[in-house]
């Protein structure tokens, strides 16, 4: 076998081989990782067999619910996936070149058809230099990290935004156990009026005034109702229901604890989402400047092949090395820009810890404020309006009160009780509030038992 049919066979198979290894490329591309596939957490929504909560339930089973019925959560968990597959592709070298070229041939005279021509077959690799794709990896990797903070910061926000909702309806139904309670207490009191009224005691007015009050908080109790209900609506809908399914919600809602110091609770402030992410920021910011840095050093080409003359019925090696002159286009403006945002990265960390820490310190005085309130009128306001009102209904029946005395002091007593509700409302809010700022999983008395509880 001749040197010319030897190196025809060696083309002949160069090409084979690069063409097979192309379709296997192919083929492992089309084909998805196993990880991806078994990954229970990114499968069809319906997959998890999630069922909305019922019954009575607590504070703990409504953020269960919402961390696996919440519509929100897996488009952010795909986006972390999506930034760990491009620091994948981040990663990969780049692709061999497949370089066929035939000369001399389709001419005049001699060079007419193919009996003149050379056939080049070569492969071409870039060769990168300077760390770029080390450079590539670590910011695709920082990426990565910054979209599992920004899951992360969606988490704790639903967390934050059910307890909330929860704290709303627990507040609504105590609201509402008030109201009812109220209700009774103005049926009895119309009857005792009537049978007063027609004793002949007092004035037929003394009905009428006791007829409007009876109305007056039937109103009230119509709206508490609703308001109970769209609480519980808002709830259920954190879990992507739209109707709720639960009976109740339970939590010790007057379970209150003095507010812990300030100062310690500004030292784990770094732990907030919004503030602890911008670490990582300043970490994609110097990897994307170290790879605008890394694209100014040229990078090099090399080629190699075999040259076929089919006049002569002979053959040659070709090899090709190329690399392009950095004499215009040195990446000045887009390592400029890289450490422009590596600056403001840093002014930005900065102005966030700043407001956080703004934040915190107002929450925090709101929250004293609440429990303050709440101490003053369980222990004192409300137990002094209590006695006025069952001392001005006893004087009622001795006659010794007109009706209005003890209308007055009953609604001054219901009033200071849905006071207290609300101020036991803001304390928990705050709570909830200060738990977001300082990046910690919120909670109730009622399923997270607090020390020095009073």
């Amino acid at each position: 076998m001749d040197r010319c049919h030897i190196f025809n066979l060696y083309l002949r198979s160069l090409v084979v081989g690069v063409l097979i290894a192309l379709s296997a490329s192919e083929s492992l591309c089309t084909e998805p990782p196993a990880s991806e596939t078994a990954d229970p957490h990114y499968e069809d929504d319906n997959a998890s067999g999630f069922f909305p909560p019922t019954g009575a339930i607590t504070l703990q089973q409504a953020l269960s619910a919402a961390l696996l019925g919440s519509p929100t959560l897996p488009s952010s968990a795909l986006e972390a996936r999506a930034r760990e597959a491009e620091s994948l592709q981040a990663g990969l070298l780049p692709n061999p070149a497949l370089t066929t070229e035939v000369e001399d041939f389709g001419g005049s005279g001699s060079r007419n058809g193919f009996d003149a021509s050379q056939t080049t077959v070569s492969l071409s690799q870039l060769i990168e230099l300077g760390g770029k794709r080390a450079a590539r990896i670590r910011v695709a990797e920082a990426e990565h990290d910054l979209a599992r903070w920004d899951y992360e910061t969606r988490r704790i926000d639903l967390l934050t935004g059910v307890t909330e909702a929860f704290l709303e309806t627990l507040a609504s139904q105590e609201k509402l156990t008030l109201s009812e309670e109220l209700l009774n207490i103005a049926q009895r009191s119309l009857e005792t009026v009537a049978g007063t009224v027609r004793s002949g005691a007092v004035s037929a007015v003394e009905e009428g005034r006791a007829r409007v009050a009876l109305s007056q908080v039937r109103i009230e109790h119509e709206q508490r109702t609703r308001e109970l209900e769209e609480s519980r609506l808002a709830l259920a809908e954190t879990w992507g229901s739209t109707s709720a399914t639960f009976t109740s919600v339970r939590g010790d809602l007057p379970a209150v604890q003095e507010p812990a110091a300030l100062e310690g609770l500004l030292s784990r402030i770094t732990s907030n989402p919004d503030l602890a992410r911008w670490t990582t920021e300043l970490e994609q910011r110097k990897a994307t400047l170290s790879l605008a840095r890394a694209k100014a050093i040229p990078d090099v080409t090399l080629s190699a092949g075999g040259r076929y003359y089919q006049d002569e019925q002979e053959g040659g090696v070709v090899a090709l090395f190329s690399v392009p002159l950095p004499v215009f286009d040195r990446r000045q403006g887009e390592i400029l820009a890289a450490e422009r945002r590596l600056r403001g990265a840093r002014l930005e960390q900065t102005s966030v810890a700043v407001t956080l820490r703004s934040e915190l310190a107002r929450t925090h005085e709101a929250l004293s404020s609440a429990y303050r309130q709440a101490i003053e009128l369980r222990d004192r306001t409300i137990p002094e309006a209590s006695a006025v009102f069952e001392g001005a209904r006893n004087a009622y029946s001795r006659g010794l009160f007109r009706y209005l005395e003890v209308l007055d002091a009953q609604r001054t007593l219901f009033q200071l009780r849905a006071d207290y509700v609300g101020a036991l409302l803001a304390y928990h809010q705050r709570q909830t509030d200060i738990a977001r700022l300082i990046g910690a999983e919120p909670g109730l008395a009622a399923d997270v038992p607090l020390r020095n509880a009073r």
